[in-house]
């Protein structure tokens, strides 16, 4: 009686552990469906956020100045607006040219990718069959339907995005006016003086550190944008404007932003250049900038603390891309540092944010044992001589000792006789 009770009385406690990882599976479908279809949403949320902290500092700087945070966040905001509207000023006729010239391009490319494989006039001939079998038989009338373009598609979501961005800088004044607002609360959370000096120390290393990162990352990808586009002005390549608008956005995605960069250097260069030679410079200059503020100037400005594992940077892209299209893109890498920086000073999560990191200097017991581990994954023959060249090797050092001449009946015999 007394085992079967014990077994009743333990199935309560056991239950939901079944089901735990269901109920994880679960939860993350159903993060995931949110996440996709309140988007619209969710995108300008997280967007304002991103610009809060990227504009802290200023807010900082400006209330040291004696001005409030309503004020400074009139002036950061008025200041954005002004530059944004600037630079689309200056960019809309290009951007307009662009999409205009975008089909034509697109086609010149493809002759000119088809002129360097040499398979140009094997299409030619297969046309001219075709057009020759087209000639011989009676005409008939044909109906094309024709789909709407890309501008009848960004025409229909204009009142879209347009309500996004008011909704995004809308909050973003608010999150800048309200100051320490949110450190005003967490200490009425908090219930003891302990705990109130150390969420208000963790809330404020946290947001330190990532407010002067966004920020100079940004003021990083802006002098970027600068350079490339004086770089694509000084090659003589079209509207080297946009060359530096795109490589200012581009460059907040890691690695892939950069490859993209130089692919679409390389394929304007390829269609307003005569030879491919001439149309690898702009890509070949594209590339170094990039490499040379990736290697150099972002580790010297920045630190190499915040540096990401490049799988995890692929995998966060990959995924934030699929959920929100192109604004995923841009936020995947600023919202994975978020999450680096905050299991960075939160005990709990700190082995996720292990994983979050680039490759870091290892222990010596953690280096004993990872040689211990791989040292084990020779092949069964390198090893099996490994073992025989090691018996050889003991076989010669180790010889057994001579024995020694029989001297005859020692003193001990003597006596006993």
């Amino acid at each position: 009686m007394t085992s079967a009770s014990s077994e009743i009385s333990d199935e309560p406690k056991r239950a939901p552990n079944h089901h735990s990882w269901a109920l994880v599976g679960i939860f993350w479908i159903m993060a995931l469906s949110v996440l996709t279809i309140a988007q619209g949403l969710i995108v300008p949320i997280v967007t304002a956020m991103l610009l809060a902290l990227i504009f802290s500092p200023v807010r900082r700087a400006l209330g040291r100045m004696g001005l409030s945070s309503g004020i400074s966040a009139a002036i950061i905001l008025l200041t954005l607006l002004g530059s944004l509207g600037t630079l689309g000023y200056f960019v809309s006729d290009a951007v307009k040219d662009s999409l205009a010239e975008a089909p034509h391009m697109i086609g010149e490319v493809g002759v000119k990718l088809k002129e360097l494989t040499g398979t140009v006039q094997p299409v030619m001939d297969a046309s001219e069959q075709i057009q020759d079998m087209a000639t011989s038989e009676p005409a008939t009338d044909t109906v094309t339907i024709r789909e709407p373009g890309f501008m009848a598609g960004f025409t229909d979501r204009a009142p879209i995005v347009a309500g996004q961005i008011v909704i995004c800088l809308t909050l973003t004044f608010f999150l800048i006016a309200s100051g320490n607002l949110f450190y005003e609360k967490l200490v009425q959370v908090m219930p003891t003086l302990k705990d109130k000096r150390r969420a208000l120390a963790v809330a404020r290393a946290i947001e330190n550190q990532l407010s002067v990162y966004l920020l100079t990352i940004t003021l990083i990808n802006m002098g970027l944008g600068v350079t490339i586009g004086l770089t694509m002005w000084a090659l003589g390549m079209p509207d080297p404007l946009l060359f530096g608008l795109a490589a200012f956005l581009l460059n907040y995605i890691p690695y892939i932003g950069a490859m993209a960069g130089v692919l679409a250097s390389f394929l304007v260069a390829l269609v307003t250049f005569d030879s491919a030679t001439a149309a690898l410079l702009p890509a070949a200059c594209f590339w170094a900038l990039t490499s040379f503020e990736g290697q150099f100037v972002t580790p010297v400005l920045v630190g190499r603390r915040l540096r990401l594992n490049a799988v995890v940077v692929f995998v966060s892209f990959a995924l934030w891309a699929w959920l929100w299209s192109f604004m995923g893109m841009l936020l995947a890498t600023p919202m994975l540092l978020t999450m680096k920086v905050v299991s960075d000073h939160v005990p709990s999560m700190a082995a996720f944010g292990k994983f979050l990191a680039d490759r870091d200097d290892l222990s010596r017991s953690d280096r004993r044992i990872l040689k211990y581990i791989f040292r084990r994954d020779v092949p069964l023959s390198k090893r099996q001589e490994a073992r025989e060249a090691k018996e050889a090797r003991n076989a010669k050092t180790n010889t057994p000792a001579r024995p020694l001449p029989d001297a005859g009946p020692g003193p001990e015999a003597n006596i006993t006789a």
